[in-house]
């Protein structure tokens, strides 16, 4: 009977990993737009140090395609605002589902591209957003972002690949003519001029994070 029961038990605990691990399961592919504060070209994604030691950014997450076991993330915008290795926060497009929300923070912790180690909101907001013409502007009720791409030979984009993180993928250098955020808590605003900006592409699944 023990033995029954040692055996039961062990079907149990085993059924719950899998189940655990099968939610892990997930993919994304999207373009990553931030501004920060560091001088323009943005030295972290080549493994530099940060100007003046620190970071602080606003970026837009567009996602093309993705899936969060089972959950389409189709079309998901979300901004996330921070100070890179401290506090963050996440602002997803008002039509985003509670479910495509939950996802999305799931694999932006796993991701953590700006190291945020606490996460002081994450709600939905309208976000506005347009890319035209090598200019991109995004912004919230509290965030607002203006850049444009340095242009290259015969006026085209600076592709930079073969950088050490999949994050980075195709980086094109942007100058970020304002980076702003302002809130109801003071401490955590900023505002730059004339910084730091790119673009990289995400192809990533759990499988690039085991």
């Amino acid at each position: 009977m023990a033995k029954n029961i040692s055996l039961i038990a062990i079907i149990i605990l085993f059924s719950g990993c899998h189940q655990k691990s099968i939610k892990q399961q997930w993919s994304i592919k999207a373009t990553y737009h931030e501004s920060c504060s560091c001088n323009a070209p943005c030295p972290c994604p080549f493994g530099l140090p940060m100007t003046n030691s620190f970071c602080k950014l606003n970026s837009l997450l567009e996602i093309h395609e993705g899936q969060f076991d089972n959950i389409d993330l189709k079309g998901v915008k979300v901004i996330l605002s921070g100070y890179a290795g401290e506090w963050g926060e996440y602002y997803f497009s008002e039509t985003t589902t509670n479910k495509q929300k939950h996802s999305i923070e799931n694999i932006l912790k796993t991701v953590n591209i700006a190291g945020f180690d606490t996460i002081l909101t994450s709600k939905k907001n309208k976000i506005n957003f347009e890319k035209k013409d090598g200019n991109i502007t995004f912004s919230t009720s509290n965030i607002n972002v203006t850049m444009s791409m340095v242009k290259g030979k015969n006026g085209n984009p600076v592709v930079i690949q073969n950088l050490s993180k999949k994050v980075f993928e195709n980086y094109i250098p942007y100058l970020s003519h304002k980076n702003v955020r302002t809130g109801l808590n003071t401490t955590h605003d900023f505002s730059f001029e004339k910084k730091a900006g790119f673009t990289s592409e995400w192809n990533l699944t759990n499988e690039n994070y085991k």
